[in-house]
């Protein structure tokens, strides 16, 4: 392949990347791969890439660059087979992400994470090993490190959700919806014997772990903190006799409204959801949910 052969090879590769990113935003399925907040970030990036396909489209038809006597070639590759290979490693990606449907993640993914509740780790303390102090200078490094790791600048999910944790404790019953789903799970997790009693709603898709019992499951969905690739699933177990929960398999989304009661589960204590009813929904259009924090003041 000669050098403008090479440069027009480069646009149309460029331009193909333009058109799947404006496939996504038409379609809305941008979402499915990463989160709101970053949409600025892709603006920029399909803005770039609109610049730089014109530079490689426009240079197609100049001539031949002269050498610049720098002391070593930039000639191209003039292997047909060589440049094939290469720019195949970037045009299939593209073809197929025109040719095939968007695949949202369910139950297999969540298996190979786990069923996990992001919010809830660790405290510092328990995170970090104490120094053992052997001197004056070393108890002294040793306060400076607790008062670190007392930092009021690590923030409790109490400190993350303010309003919504005070819309919870002053009601019987609360909804999760799209817009609170992380940080209503993260509450329930976090002070479970708060919300004992109380009746909720929500929906997400069926989940279980190798060894549930037939008449446990988890009922979630994942959340979105930047990119699809760091999603989590956020779920709460459900469990019950009034149901026959063995009917929902894996993948199957749900709607469930029911009591929420505290259990023990791979040595926490978690929320768990005793159905008063449950039924099967539609994907909704937007099956992920994204992390949005409320601080307090």
């Amino acid at each position: 392949m000669d050098r403008n052969s090479h440069y027009f090879v480069r646009s149309v590769i460029l331009l193909g990347f333009g058109l799947f990113i404006i496939k996504l935003l038409i379609s809305g399925d941008i979402h499915k791969f990463i989160a709101p907040r970053m949409m600025t970030y892709m603006y920029f990036a399909l803005s770039v890439i609109a610049v730089l396909g014109m530079i490689q489209f426009f240079r197609s038809g100049t001539e031949d660059e002269q050498s610049c006597d720098c002391g070593h070639t930039h000639d191209l590759s003039i292997s047909k087979g060589r440049s094939l290979f290469v720019y195949s490693l970037f045009i299939i990606p593209i073809i197929s992400g025109m040719m095939f449907s968007d695949h949202v993640l369910g139950s297999s993914q969540a298996l190979n994470k786990g069923f996990k509740y992001e919010l809830r780790s660790s405290s510092p303390s328990e995170e970090y090993d104490k120094p053992e102090s052997s001197s004056s200078e070393d108890g002294k490094a040793s306060e400076e490190s607790d008062a670190l790791l007392e930092d009021p600048a690590i923030l409790s999910v109490s400190d993350r959700y303010p309003e919504l944790q005070k819309e919870f404790q002053e009601s019987t019953s609360f909804t999760l919806t799209e817009d609170n789903y992380i940080g209503s799970i993260s509450l329930l997790e976090d002070q479970v014997d708060d919300y004992v009693g109380k009746e909720v709603k929500m929906n997400g898709f069926v989940f279980r772990e190798d060894g549930f019992p037939e008449d446990r499951m988890v009922v979630g969905r994942f959340g979105i903190s930047c990119c699809v690739a760091d999603g989590g699933i956020y779920g709460l177990l459900v469990q019950g006799d009034s149901q026959n929960l063995s009917e929902f398999k894996n993948d199957a989304w749900v709607e469930v409204t029911g009591i929420v009661k505290k259990v023990e589960h791979n040595n926490w204590e978690l929320p768990l959801i005793e159905p008063t009813s449950i039924k099967k929904i539609e994907i909704p259009a937007e099956p992920y949910v994204y992390e949005e924090f409320e601080f307090s003041g």
